[in-house]
């Protein structure tokens, strides 16, 4: 005799199937949740490494920094000491300078003229004065330009006829600013000049008689 299923099978394969579906759905978003958490974990560890890389660097450029300011701070002083070493050696180098180069003003000036004012400007030496005549004034230009010390004189300004004191009256009744007769000096008909000399700014090694050797180099 044939047997005959009466029961809901329909219905407990839908509610099977229903079962499998939703457990298939909860693995699936299980997966999904596990797979987002470790992705998130993942790029997470990554900034964070990315950030520690971050402040290394920034750590690393600020000690730079302040190796550069530092190594900046030494470069300074040592153009400094380098500058000072420069002006101790130029000074040391300019000692016998002003001696020989006064000595040789002394010997350049000639007879008949004497000299006024000096005045130094640089390398510029400038030499007012009275002289007898204009071949005076020739002499001393002859005279300087001979030195080894001094080069390049010109004369800048000359004028004849004038008094070395106060404005002369006529030479035949001079008098002074309060009414008294004066003599007549022989300065009164000078020339007063100007002159310019150089110092040299080299100076050419010079051999004593003896074997001794002069100072030179630059001024």
């Amino acid at each position: 005799m044939a047997r005959i299923n009466l029961l809901p099978w329909r219905q407990e394969e839908r509610a099977r199937r229903n079962k499998e579906f939703l457990t298939l759905v909860v693995a699936v978003t299980l997966f999904a949740l596990l797979a987002a958490f470790a992705s998130w974990s993942y790029f997470n560890n990554e900034l964070d490494e990315q950030r520690n890389a971050n402040v290394l660097i920034e750590q690393e450029n600020a000690r730079l920094d302040k190796a550069l300011i530092e190594i900046d701070s030494l470069e300074q002083r040592r153009e400094d000491i380098i500058s000072r070493m420069q002006v101790i050696q130029d000074l040391q180098g300019r000692r016998p300078v002003p001696v020989r180069l006064w000595d040789d003003l002394a010997k350049a000036i000639p007879p008949a003229l004497y000299l006024n004012n000096l005045k130094r400007e640089g390398d510029i030496l400038t030499l007012t004065g009275l002289a007898d005549n204009p071949n005076v004034v020739s002499s001393l230009i002859r005279n300087l330009d001979s030195s080894k010390w001094m080069g390049n004189s010109a004369v800048s300004n000359i004028q004849q006829n004038i008094s070395a004191y106060t404005p002369a009256p006529a030479l035949n009744e001079p008098v002074t600013t309060d009414g008294q007769p004066r003599p007549v000096y022989p300065e009164d008909s000078y020339v007063q000049f100007v002159v310019t000399t150089k110092v040299q700014s080299e100076t050419a090694v010079a051999v004593d008689a003896d074997g001794s050797t002069g100072l030179g180099g630059e001024l």
